[in-house]
């Protein structure tokens, strides 16, 4: 087993502490080792049955909590992450609109006849 400083060798599997946990200790006004219980706590509460992003969420929590700030809300508006696709259909729907507005003026330029001074 690869022997760091995140790493611990022991027999519960605690999973490292991840990389940015300094730099969320720091924005919640927390110091690096009360990041490091509650991070424990959460790895203790979500098993390694658990999805990570879980894990992850459930930190954020609460280092919230801790710190007295607000939750980030979640700003995915479709269900299962495709609002990225929903968006950039959005957006290709747009352009199919704008393109035909154009098409439209295109021929009505070309298809009305000039005005002739008398």
């Amino acid at each position: 087993m690869k022997n760091a400083k995140n790493h611990s060798v022991s027999i519960n599997k605690v999973p490292p502490y991840p990389e940015v946990l300094p730099w969320f200790a720091r924005r919640a006004g927390i110091s690096e080792a009360r990041a490091k219980v509650l991070w424990d706590l959460t790895c203790q509460e979500l098993t390694d049955e658990n999805d990570p992003k879980a894990r992850m969420n459930r930190f954020i929590e609460r280092l919230g909590d801790e710190a007295g700030l607000p939750i980030t809300p979640d700003y995915t508006e479709q269900p299962n992450g495709f609002g990225w696709l929903y968006r950039h259909y959005g957006r290709m729907t747009d352009m199919a609109l704008v393109a035909g507005g154009a098409m439209a003026r295109f021929w009505q330029q070309v298809m009305t006849p000039p005005n002739l001074a008398r």
